[in-house]
């Protein structure tokens, strides 16, 4: 009832606005405006009880939402083939890639991947994820988002309620003033419905798919696997004279930087021993 009563009142209040009659005498007309701050804080509290209701209405209704997310590290021998498998893995557990990337650093090549995978499927991807190379690292995180889900669907429909009360009572209005007053009042009851709206569709995917950051890496040393052992022989040389050339090109490039030094230290010796020269002529 006591709702009701606040509800009623507010409309009261608001209709009392828009009823007044254009014909009166302005000196008739210049009674004070209502004070509504006392019968604002009484909305505020209604507003209150009923998003506090629609809570405990939306709590036995809505299954738990729990975000799960992982992260995985793997040393392996050859990084195509892994890529590959990761990639098979994906589309059998109806999965998707939200980013890829690969790069050489520190004699090592990486490749990072982050996947969505539908979280019922979570527990055994992140598994068969683990069986393809080294575990240098793994993590599995969850957080329960239950409780900011019913809250923030508790003050849509709250807000919404609200937003029906203000277009029943726009058809009503007269004055120019109170359409203003109403239509910034729902601007911004919708624009809150949209932000809260927003959320919950975030933890919606949030808690439909799970995120795993997969970061894959390969030494420069290890040798892909090829199936025969001519194959790896091969690979060994190639990578034998590749390794040669790299410290025959470090050793030049180090040349090129001492070569100024190496110039000044030759012209210092020949200035040097001609001065040395001279001396010991004159002094026979």
């Amino acid at each position: 009832m006591r709702k009701i009563f606040v509800v009623m009142l507010l409309v009261a209040f608001i209709l009392a606005g828009c009823g007044a009659k254009p014909a009166q005498r302005s000196g008739e007309n210049q009674t004070a405006a209502p004070d509504y701050g006392q019968n604002s804080m009484v909305v505020q509290d209604a507003i209150k009880e009923n998003h506090k209701g629609a809570s405990e209405n939306l709590s036995g209704t809505i299954d738990r939402k729990i975000v799960k997310n992982g992260t995985l590290h793997l040393q392996v021998n050859d990084l195509k083939k892994t890529e590959t498998q990761v990639y098979d893995l994906i589309q059998e557990y109806g999965g998707y890639i939200q980013s890829s990337s690969t790069r050489n650093e520190n004699r090592e090549i990486w490749s990072e991947i982050v996947v969505r995978v539908p979280q019922d499927r979570f527990e055994e991807f992140f598994g068969r994820l683990k069986q393809l190379g080294r575990v240098n690292y793994d993590n599995i995180s969850t957080q329960d988002v239950t409780e900011e889900y019913i809250d923030l669907s508790a003050r849509i429909k709250v807000l919404k309620a609200q937003e029906e009360r203000l277009i029943s009572l726009l058809g009503k209005a007269e004055k120019i003033e109170d359409l203003l007053r109403i239509e910034n009042e729902l601007s911004r009851l919708r624009s809150e419905i949209e932000r809260l709206q927003g959320r919950i569709n975030y933890l919606d995917r949030a808690t439909g798919y799970s995120t795993i950051n997969i970061r894959i890496n390969q030494p420069v040393t290890a040798y892909p696997e090829t199936g025969n052992a001519m194959g790896s022989i091969l690979y060994r040389l190639k990578d034998g004279w590749i390794s040669f050339f790299n410290l025959l090109i470090a050793a030049v490039e180090t040349l090129a930087w001492l070569s100024p030094y190496i110039i000044l230290a030759g012209i210092s010796a020949v200035v040097y021993l001609k001065y040395k020269k001279k001396n010991t002529g004159k002094g026979a």
